[in-house]
């Protein structure tokens, strides 16, 4: 069964609707971007997450020094690196004990991580050419542009790991509790 992540969680209002909602992931951006959240504001919103739901840390150029603060804290289970990551940063991620999804690149379809980040941009709600993604020997992990109206199809053409989805959950900004709720109901459904 593919499992759903919501990212971008940005307030303790997000954290209680997907509480109430119960994705499988929910994500905290560390990245620089209108979603980024501080340590302790990660720190602060995670401990408030639902037991059996996993927090994820969304890293481009990862500080392990504040990864190993959330991962001690028991506030992350995840990191996710938004671009390529290395072999060492990898098995950095693993020594703090956190599972690790990275992007792949276009000229190298697979990765060191537990699972592959295929995502059409950063945020922008940009969708891909589902038929075009390269066969993987590893979960995957799908985003970008995903919403109620196509993670259905999504699902149903590439069989992901994890469908995952952030600005398209959105209305003025801010998490729409319709959206996640329907985002979350299609991507079960779609089994």
């Amino acid at each position: 069964m593919t499992q759903v992540k919501v990212c971008g969680l940005m307030t303790e209002a997000d954290v209680a609707l997907v509480n109430a909602l119960r994705p499988d992931l929910v994500g905290f951006v560390l990245a620089v971007g209108r979603h980024q959240k501080t340590t302790a504001e990660v720190l602060s919103l995670a401990k408030q997450v639902a037991p059996g739901i996993r927090r994820v840390a969304v890293v481009v150029a990862p500080d392990f020094d504040q990864l190993a603060v959330l991962a001690s804290a028991g506030a992350i289970d995840t990191v996710q690196f938004h671009r390529p990551a290395t072999l060492a940063q990898v098995q950095q991620a693993r020594a703090l004990g956190l599972q690790t999804i990275a992007r792949i690149a276009a000229d190298a379809p697979r990765t060191l991580a537990d699972v592959a980040l295929v995502d059409a941009g950063d945020g922008s709600g940009e969708t891909l050419d589902w038929r075009a993604l390269p066969v993987l020997a590893q979960p995957l992990m799908l985003a970008g542009g995903l919403d109620a109206t196509n993670v259905a199809q999504a699902i149903a053409l590439v069989h992901p790991a994890i469908v995952d989805a952030s600005s398209r959950l959105e209305t003025g900004g801010a998490k729409d509790p319709a959206k996640v709720a329907a985002f979350i109901a299609a991507a079960r459904n779609a089994e």
